[in-house]
Formats: structure tokens, sequence, C-alpha cells
């Protein structure tokens, strides 16, 4: 089991770097570098539209995009604050403008998903509806995430207020646990949908949550090997000086990307081949005729 697992895992490393893994991740996060700032300034002023509260469209933003801007500094978060709070007057066209710029970021992962399942493409219409859909998708787990946020919040004000202390305590442990668990579930759910619905084949639920739990588990390790190498290793302001935070964010994106493709290819490994080494084509609709139907014809 252990030699097998292993020996799937180097062939999906060989894999990555034979569909150029490295430079599809690059053009990705180029990509979503690009559209971050329009995706943030949309998600944060949907929650305004909707809930009223910057703050709390501010700070449920983050969290729910925590994988992303991890690892910005203060100082850049401070001038994305700034910045964001002056570009939320939009009314509800200039949302859909914004919403259609960000689509470039699920478009470009999505067509790099589809290079490594090594399935044909969608049209271009389709392509850039499932990808304004994605942001769209987006937008709701936003405010489901602030709706969640709010009622526990309340919960917690109720409790204590009449509670006894020993409620409020395991509530607050439960409330803890929950913080630190919800963005894990949220990663895990956003790569499981990518691997299960992106390519336009059947990909099998089981496959597709195997890799979604092995993406997940190396982005969290990711995220603390980065966070050490940022503040122990990298030293940056004395050449980019403000152009710091950019160059973090870009590398982080870019590792991102790559976890991402490279358990794309473990999936794609994973699903049953023809002969020849390429993946069935997806079940077809169409009732298969019978055998009187086919001495007729």
């Amino acid at each position: 089991m252990i030699r097998s697992t292993a020996r799937l895992l180097w062939r999906a490393f060989a894999s990555f770097l034979d569909h150029s893994g490295p430079d599809r991740a690059a053009a990705v996060s180029y990509y979503t570098l690009l559209s971050l700032l329009p995706m943030l300034v949309f998600l944060i002023s949907l929650g305004v539209k909707v809930l009223g509260s910057f703050d709390a469209a501010y700070e449920g933003t983050l969290f729910l995009l925590n994988g992303m801007v991890v690892h910005l500094d203060k100082e850049s978060l401070d001038a994305l604050r700034s910045f964001v709070g002056h570009a939320t007057r939009l009314q509800w066209p200039g949302l859909l403008l914004l919403a259609w710029t960000s689509r470039r970021i699920f478009g470009s992962l999505f067509g790099a998903l589809e290079k490594v399942f090594g399935v044909p493409g969608r049209s271009y219409a389709k392509h850039h509806l499932v990808a304004l859909a994605s942001v769209l998708v987006t937008g709701v787990g936003l405010l489901l995430t602030m709706v969640l946020t709010t009622v526990l919040a309340t919960i917690d004000g109720l409790l204590a207020r009449f509670a006894d202390p020993g409620s409020r305590e395991t509530f607050s442990l439960l409330w803890a646990l929950g913080v630190n668990a919800l963005p894990v579930a949220i990663t895990f759910s956003f790569f499981f949908m990518s691997y299960r619905l992106v390519p336009s084949q059947a990909v099998s639920t089981e496959h597709a949550a195997a890799g979604a739990l092995i993406a997940t588990m190396l982005w969290e390790l990711a995220k603390s090997g980065f966070a050490y190498y940022v503040r122990n290793v990298a030293r940056y302001a004395g050449i980019y000086g403000t152009l710091e935070g950019v160059i973090v964010l870009a590398l982080w994106l870019e590792l991102s990307v790559s976890i991402i493709l490279y358990c794309g290819e473990i999936v794609a490994l994973m699903q049953p081949r023809n002969p020849n080494g390429t993946n069935p084509p997806p079940p077809s609709l169409e009732p298969t005729p019978s055998e009187d139907e086919k001495k007729a014809n």
C-alpha cells in the first residue's frame, strides 16, 4: 500500500513536470494577481450591499480568502482596506462588471486543470460562464460565512448574559475549534469541487475527495512553511521596498496553484484508462440500441 502510494505520487510529479506544471502555475498565478483586487472589491462591496456593514464584509472576505492573503503584512492589508473602502460605492452594474473581471482567476485555473486531465476544453462562452458562476458562488459563500459568524456571535452574547460559566466555557472551546476548522473545510470544499466538476469527464466522488484531502494537507503545510520562510529567511524590504507585499503574494500564489495542479495530476492518474492510455470518454446520455435495432440497421 505504501509503495503503491509512493509510486502514484512520483508518477503524478513526473506528469506535473511533463505537462509544464510550473509554467502553467506561473501563468495562473499571474492572472490571479491581476484579478485578485477586483475580486476583493466585488466580495466586500457585495457584503456591504446585502448586510450594510463594511467592517463585517471586510473581515468576512479576509476570512473566506484567508488562504490567498494570509501572508500579506499589516501595511499591505491596511492599504488594501483603505483602497477597498473608497471603491465600495458601486451600484449593481459596477458589481457585475467586477464579477466579470474577476472571472479570470477561475477561468485560468479551470483551463489549466482541463489540460491536466487531458480533456477537451469547453466552448468560449461556456468557459467564461462557468468562471463567472464560480465568482458568484464565492460571493454566496461569503454571505453565508458572514451570516454564520453573526449567528454564532449572537449565541455567544446570549450565553454570556444568561448561561452558567460552564456552558460559556464549552461554547468558547467549540468556537475556537470552529474558527480553526472552518478555513480548512472551505479549502477542502474548493479543491473537491474543482476536481469533481471542472473536468468535462466523469471523476468519481472518491477520487475527487482523495485528491482534495491531499491538496488540503499540502496547502496547510505550505502555509506554515511559507510563513516561516517569509519571517526568517526572505529579506525583500531592502531590495523591493513597497513592492514586498506583491512579491510575497505572487510567490505564494504560484506555490498554491502548483499544489492544486499537482494534486489534479494525482486525481487524473486515479481515473480508469483505456488500453491506449487515454481517459475513457464521458458516458453517453443517448439510449443504447437493442440487438433487434442493430439487426434492423
